[in-house]
């Protein structure tokens, strides 16, 4: 039944990715690298790409892993529908904080406060980075461990990286709502695309603007052989329970959002049902 079914699966994969990802996934159908370890998140492999541009190993080294509709079915049977949670599902108030544009970032502190709750009362605790093995039949969440709780705030505007060398201005009030939060024993984590080597003066930087006065807060740059922010996420993921992500582009999420050909396809609506729950836009912290 699977093998009827790859070709269906690369053609949907072609639909829904950019050359770069869709052009590797047609080498891994052929020798049914799409098998059902995979659909089931258990296997994976090294795709070669098939132009200029690098290899993007997409989550925790699986290469080229495409985020597809639904898993394979019998030729008979159609193809469940992604389910998408609608937005009455979000915690009470959270639509209305969403839309408070004079203070953007008052809907990931009560989703924090509120998750952080939660962990302190027993309940499981939901982590904010995507499973991308999940792509391949209904979009979900990593499993949280017992990890220390944590917000990741990215610190790049757009696709660029953070200037250490212009004049720092903070997000008002984003202070007051990380002091709540680290009165609950979570994390606040910075991330951004500069070396490991700037760490100190990130440091530095974060305590003048009033985000970070004590200095306690963590960074997390890229380091070794680390060209790309999903390197970091992934990092993330074996550190902390990572309860929210806050970020001004989708990317900053997951970098499954660059490499998708229709933003507004099956996929991206299926993803949209974290926007608020877990992932949230905002300006950046330091402008």
């Amino acid at each position: 039944m699977i093998r009827r079914a790859l070709p269906l699966l690369a053609a949907l994969a072609a639909t829904q990715l950019s050359g770069c990802v869709a052009a590797a996934i047609a080498p891994l159908a052929a020798t049914g690298a799409l098998g059902a370890k995979a659909a089931k998140g258990k296997g994976g492999g090294e795709a070669a790409a098939t132009t200029p541009r690098p290899e993007v190993s997409i989550g925790q080294g699986v290469s080229a892993v495409p985020p597809l509709l639904a898993p394979a079915v019998a030729e008979a049977e159609p193809a469940p529908p992604i389910p998408v949670q609608p937005p009455a599902a979000q915690p009470a108030g959270m639509a209305g904080a969403l839309a408070d544009s004079a203070d953007p970032y008052a809907a990931m502190a009560a989703y924090v406060l509120a998750q952080a709750e939660a962990g302190r009362t027993g309940k499981v605790r939901k982590s904010a980075l995507l499973d991308q093995r999940s792509l391949v039949e209904v979009p979900r969440m990593r499993a949280c461990a017992d990890q220390r709780s944590a917000v990741l705030i990215d610190l790049d505007p757009g696709t660029g990286t953070f200037d250490l060398d212009d004049p720092p201005a903070p997000e008002p009030g984003l202070a007051n709502h990380l002091r709540r939060i680290r009165g609950t024993g979570t994390a606040v984590v910075w991330v951004a695309s500069l070396p490991q080597t700037q760490s100190k003066r990130l440091g530095t930087t974060l305590k003048a603007t009033g985000l970070d006065p004590l200095g306690i807060d963590k960074v997390m740059l890229l380091s070794g052989a680390e060209t790309r922010k999903q390197q970091l996420l992934d990092r993330a993921d074996a550190e902390w329970c990572v309860l929210a992500i806050v970020g001004d582009r989708k990317a900053d999420f997951d970098e499954v959002f660059d490499y998708l050909r229709n933003p507004d396809g099956p996929v991206g609506i299926a993803l949209e049902q974290f926007i608020g729950a877990g992932w949230f836009l905002a300006p950046p912290p330091i402008k």
